[in-house]
């Protein structure tokens, strides 16, 4: 009977125990990143009663103790579930929940590492992303060259600057159609534009001196934008395709943009209208109409004509590169004449992209698409987050940039992690290794900005789990006060 007392009372801690996780379940229904708990019970060493004896199992040659009494219940461990929560939308960029595997890595103001699954991340006034109990969000921050930097704290400055960049490549897809050859000079029929061409005048060629032209925008280093415009006209051919020649030229402007050729050459088509060859020639004197100062224009490591604008090399790209360089030895443009043989040459040595320029003359000349690398400097208007944890900030001049990259972090046990509150957990031996990757890579979780996770706990298994332990308590603390009455009973006896 007095075994009975104390198993009794064993059952009325380890339930209370219990009770304590049910309840902290509970009290953290609304709390966000939580991850609910199970106690998990086992029952306390046996002890062999006097005077019952053994046997032995003769089909496995083993003794089987017939007189073991158990000695009560306690707790053997208290277990977390880190099953997924719901995802919550909300209207913060910075509210990040992951789907799937994975913890954020936070600091605190001494550096020390702890993990988390909330991510109501608040920038501060120096535009550190930290937790409301003032955690810093870790991560890896991009430089200008993409490359990612040393793990730091995630600092968005709503002041940032994206710095301006020169135009460094010009990228034209479109159909020129021509056919005629309206700017007739018989001497030098293939640059009979740059003929054409005179920088005092407005526009520098009479609208009737080309077939079809195009505006360009190109940017200098210092961000200002400077126009220009590519000329096309028909040019004699042989065989059955067709001849274009092109001029490109800047246009005086308002922000000290001088107009000046900065390219000229022709264009080669086969019966079908496809490229097939380009020539391209630079003036050795910038601004200069004397074909002897125009050469055949530098290749870059790609295969494309490259020219000089606004202080920068340019490189123009119609959909066609040359891939083993100028096949002939092409001297200046005053040397070509008559001769299209003359012309720098791409061969047959070349590339052509599947939406390369064409020379469709039965239809109407079309630009396809237009497109330079250069922009003006921008201020920071807004972030994004991607799924990958990508930082992307959105500037006033309508250019991206990739800012951060937040890891996720993972374990190679969870349940050997310590909750420290504040919806931290740290790392212990327990834990194992931590592993840190890119979200939704792997068997790491994705990253959902605009989002928050909800705890996991389900309430209706809680308020059954309440009700089994309060039955337990109730029917162990039965126990006590039965085995009370028997003792005391027992001891009247005694007097008696």
């Amino acid at each position: 009977m007095n075994s009975s007392l104390y198993i009794g009372a064993t059952g009325m801690k380890t339930l209370g125990s219990g009770m304590n996780v049910i309840s902290n379940n509970i009290a953290n229904v609304s709390t966000i990143g939580y991850k609910q708990q199970t106690a998990l019970f086992s029952d306390v060493f046996y002890a062999q009663q006097g005077g019952i004896g053994g046997w032995w199992d003769s089909q496995t040659d083993s003794k089987v103790a017939l007189g073991q009494v158990g000695q009560g219940v306690q707790l053997d461990a208290v277990l977390t579930r880190y099953s997924q929560g719901a995802l919550e939308s909300s209207n913060t960029v910075t509210d990040m929940a992951i789907s799937g595997k994975g913890f954020f890595q936070v600091t605190d103001k001494n550096n020390a590492q702890f993990y988390t699954r909330a991510g109501d991340f608040r920038p501060d006034n120096q535009g550190v992303l930290r937790t409301p109990a003032g955690m810093a969000l870790m991560g890896y921050q991009f430089a200008a060259d993409g490359t990612k930097g040393a793990l730091a704290q995630v600092t968005i400055d709503r002041f940032a600057k994206m710095p301006a960049k020169a135009t460094t490549a010009v990228d034209l897809r479109l159909n020129v159609a021509q056919s005629k050859d309206t700017a007739v000079d018989a001497t030098n029929p293939y640059f009979s534009l740059l003929g054409q061409y005179n920088s005092a005048n407005t526009p520098p060629i009479s609208s009737s001196g080309y077939g079809y032209a195009q505006s360009i925008t190109m940017y200098g280093a210092d961000g200002t934008a400077h126009s220009a415009t590519i000329y096309f006209d028909g040019a004699p051919s042989t065989g059955t395709g067709t001849t274009a020649e092109y001029l490109i030229a800047s246009d005086a402007d308002t922000n000290g943009g001088t107009a000046q050729a900065l390219m000229m050459g022709t264009l080669s088509f086969n019966a079908k209208g496809e490229i097939t060859g380009m020539s391209a020639y630079t003036p050795s004197t910038a601004g200069s109409t004397n074909l002897a100062d125009w050469n055949a224009a530098t290749l870059s490591a790609t295969g494309l004509p490259q020219m000089t604008a606004n202080g920068s090399t340019v490189t123009l790209n119609l959909g066609i590169t040359a891939t083993g360089g100028w096949q002939n030895t092409p001297g200046n443009a005053a040397s070509v004449g008559t001769d299209p043989n003359a012309l720098a040459s791409m061969g047959n040595a070349y590339t052509r992209a599947t939406d390369a320029t064409t020379n469709y003359t039965s239809s109407s000349p079309v630009l396809r698409t237009k497109s330079q690398d250069g922009y003006a400097s921008g201020t920071l208007n807004n972030i994004s987050i991607s799924e990958d944890g990508t930082v992307v900030g959105k500037f006033s001049n309508n250019k991206s940039m990739d800012l951060w990259q937040i890891p996720v972090c993972r374990f190679t046990s969870e349940d050997g992690l310590r909750r420290e509150g504040n919806n931290l957990f740290s790392a212990t031996e327990d834990s194992g290794q931590m592993e840190m990757g890119v979200a939704g890579s792997e068997n790491y979780g994705k990253i959902h900005a605009y989002n928050i996770e909800n705890s996991n706990v389900d309430m209706a298994t809680e308020m059954v789990n309440m009700i089994v332990n309060q039955r337990g308590f109730q029917s162990n603390s039965k126990v006590v006060t039965t085995a009370d009455q028997m003792l005391q009973k027992a001891m009247e006896l005694k007097r008696s």
